[in-house]
């Protein structure tokens, strides 16, 4: 038997379509298992015998085979052709023999190629397994096995001993954004996993070729970047045809390609873009390695320099421009090193590859671990469509009490959304007039008979108890227990998304009834505990969604926890404890004094967007003075700050306001700040699209606002309008709070007429 750890997977032809398992082998070889497949769809519908009798007819097109079947459509028993294809490009040749032999439907001429191999033949990657292969012809130095017979899932915990390339480059442009038919990388640096540091500079081509030299000499299974797929691997490849060489930094010498969700494809190499995993953390307003950093609590030093100032330093600090280049790259594997374990959980337990799963929004995640389920138990995979948007009423959450809270309890209810779904069978196949589970004040019911995502969810969280208990039996700090700990965490983000996934119009299995009866139980689940809260005397602060916020009494708290476990079915824990909690009278924005003085802030401009630097600083400075002080103290650094902006204290970075352009800069109707400058940046060379996050500041004069904002890398100090940041940037979101401890803006006002 051959036992490995998968890496990549890619399908090529040879005689039809043949798997290449990328993997890391047990004694540490790199090597490629082949097994030669042939992938399947269905046609459904019609004349089944007469399809076939079709098919038999069709010698022209590239089918192996094809036979009479039973399968499942929503739990129901269906007749199907499966129909088995010499081609990887599914979905034009089931088209065409739909339309020739009088099918219907199809089913599955949509799931890529090497998804259905790595589905039907129950391989994960980022995992172990054994097969029984036997060794042939190497290929560029990477043994070969053929593959025979079936795939056994080996219980092994963490990966090998995997070579990890983290790299960045720069790139010039004397006037605006970089563009590639024009403008060169000027540096590129390298770090791998044993330390060893490389940096190239200086001729473009020696650079870039020097760069290719280090990746084919150290040979990762990993190359880790920031903003690598949809920015640095299409620029340096570009770069180098015009150069007339290829970027060929994949195994066997290919160049990247692009691949599914956007993906910069590396054959037999990992290509892991952290960048993908900053966007998708709301916590964080921009986008950048350093902000995504300090969000992971990394000690990494970064003397950034912005794009916009790049050309200006390079001209002039050249040696200050390739220090922040290896500071980058550091920063990269400092970032990999914290995030590995959680990215590779990912994978295994969605089956799409390390580097796929990033870039796959968590719809896609969620999917991809249903159709392997769905293959798995003989129900057939829906073609993806787009339904129309309905919107649905989601989880209760109550008015605040508004004020200073001292001793209180997060009751938190634990996976409550998959627990519902399990609970009364919530699921596509199981919704039915005669269902016996009836969803309060909704017409929709549920069968009795277990449905399809409740499986799928029950899988998922028993799969997660027993990483739990697997990690509590390793020490602190080993490797088991922080694998471990990160399986468990990957496990929980995917069953808890699975309710958002039936209301996802999007998905195969979109069943906006399912997601809506889960709201529907979830409300009432939270009203009922509220109301034996009450019952209990508990005094109630707040109810979210599927958490209440009470003060702490331990004896009543333990009643209640035992209530919902008897009355409901439902497992609730006290997740957390505050010293003290400040509510403002808004809904989902509070901020509270942990035990161990740490400052959580849910909603607060400290952690949206729309808001510059020293507006956050301020609020956050009041907010811990209210929590660790008094009101008095809180009015102070309110004082304080305004006193630093008037007397210019405050750096010109802390006023950048930034703001998402969130279409084409010419559909705007309204003139907003945000726009006015976008437009700038654009006559000026810069590349700003939708999406991209707009930096400008106020500056005096007169007009309207969006006639006074400025790009941030033009504006001159001595003319920041310090009067818009006082009474618009500092008094708002600072009133809020003290509002809320009696302390009326009227206050806060007198403080802006000291000057």
């Amino acid at each position: 038997m051959l036992s490995f750890w998968v890496l990549d997977i890619a399908t090529e032809v040879e005689d039809g379509p043949v798997a290449w398992i990328w993997s890391i082998g047990e004694d540490g070889s790199r090597l490629i298992v082949k097994e030669p497949f042939r992938p399947v769809f269905y046609l459904t519908g019609g004349d089944l015998e007469g399809i076939s009798t079709c098919l038999e007819a069709s010698k022209d097109f590239p089918i192996s085979s094809f036979s009479l079947v039973e399968r499942r459509l929503s739990g129901r028993p269906l007749r199907a052709v499966m129909v088995s294809a010499m081609t990887d490009e599914l979905e034009g040749l089931a088209e065409r023999l739909r339309r020739k032999c009088g099918a219907e439907g199809v089913f599955e001429a949509d799931i890529r190629a090497s998804s259905q191999f790595l589905m039907r033949r129950r391989i994960r990657p980022s995992s172990w397994h054994a097969v029984e292969a036997s060794e042939s012809e190497a290929i560029g130095g990477y043994k070969v096995y053929r593959a025979s017979g079936d795939y056994q899932r080996l219980e092994r915990v963490g990966t090998p001993d995997l070579k990890v390339l983290a790299f960045d480059s720069l790139l010039l442009a004397s006037r605006g954004t970089p563009k590639p038919e024009v403008d060169p990388a000027i540096a590129i640096s390298a770090v791998t996993d044993r330390g060893e540091e490389r940096q190239f500079s200086g001729d473009e081509a020696g650079l870039l070729r020097g760069f290719i030299g280090l990746v084919e000499g150290y040979d990762p299974d990993v190359v880790v970047g920031f903003n690598t797929n949809r920015r640095l691997l299409p620029y340096l490849a570009e770069r180098c045809r015009r150069l007339g060489f290829s970027l060929s930094i994949g195994r066997l010498g290919a160049e990247p390609r692009t691949s599914v969700y956007g993906h910069q494809s590396l054959q037999g190499r990992l290509n892991i873009d952290l960048y993908d995993l900053a966007e998708e953390t709301p916590e964080i307003k921009l986008e950048t390695l350093e902000e995504y950093s300090s969000y992971l609590g990394l000690k990494v030093e970064y003397d950034t320099i912005d794009e916009y100032d790049l050309a200006e330093a390079w001209g002039k600090e050249r040696s200050r421009v390739l220090e922040y280049s290896m500071q980058r790259a550091r920063g990269i594997m400092e970032v990999y090193k914290a995030v590995s374990d959680y990215i590779f959980s990912l994978s295994e337990i969605t089956g799409l590859p390390a580097d796929h799963v990033l870039t796959a929004a968590t719809g896609f995640r969620v999917e991809n671990y249903l159709m392997g389920l769905a293959m798995e138990a003989g129900e057939l995979v829906p073609p993806r469509g787009e339904a129309a948007y309905m919107t649905y009423a989601g989880g209760v959450v109550m008015e605040p009490r508004a004020g200073l809270h001292e001793d209180v309890a997060v009751i938190d209810f634990k996976s409550m959304y998959p627990n519902i779904m399990m609970k009364y069978n919530i699921s596509f196949d199981t919704l039915s007039v005669d269902g016996v589970h009836r969803a309060p004040n909704l017409p929709h019911a549920f069968k009795e008979e277990v449905g399809f995502i409740p499986r799928a969810l029950k899988g998922l969280l028993e799969e997660r108890e027993r990483a739990r208990r697997l990690a509590d039996m390793h020490p602190e700090g080993s490797v088991e227990r922080r694998v471990l700990e990160a399986r468990q965490r990957a496990l929980k983000v995917i069953a808890n998304a699975t309710y958002g996934y039936m209301g996802w119009t999007g998905a195969r299995w979109y069943c906006r009834e399912a997601a809506e009866a889960t709201s529907a139980w979830g409300r009432e689940t939270i009203r009922s505990a509220m109301e034996r809260a009450k019952g209990l005397g508990l005094e109630i602060i707040y109810g979210d969604t599927d958490s209440l916020f009470v003060r702490d009494d331990p004896e009543r708290i333990r009643s209640l926890l035992g209530w919902i476990s008897e009355a409901l079915g439902m497992e609730a824990r006290v997740d957390r404890r505050y010293r003290k909690v400040l509510f403002t009278e808004a809904k989902k924005r509070y901020g509270g004094l942990r035990d161990d003085g740490r400052i959580e802030t849910v909603g607060l401009e400290v952690v949206r967007g729309d808001w510059s630097a020293i507006a956050k600083e301020a609020q956050l400075a009041a907010l811990e003075a209210i929590l660790k002080e008094g009101r008095e103290e809180a009015v102070e650094r309110v004082r304080e700050t305004i006193e630093a902006l008037r007397e210019g204290r405050v750096p010109i970075k802390k006023l950048i306001i930034w703001k998402k352009l969130t279409k084409g800069v010419e559909e705007y109707e309204v003139a907003a700040p945000h726009v006015t400058v976008a437009k700038r940046m654009i006559e000026a060379g810069w590349s700003v699209k939708p999406g991209d996050m707009v930096g400008f500041i106020i500056m005096r004069g007169r007009g309207r606002l969006y006639e006074k904002a400025v790009p941030y890398f033009e504006a001159d100090p001595s003319r920041v309008d310090v009067d818009y940041y006082i009474e618009k940037q500092v008094i708002p979101p600072v009133a809020r709070l003290l509002s809320a401890i009696g302390i009326p803006e009227r206050t806060l006002g007198e403080l802006v007429l000291k000057k």
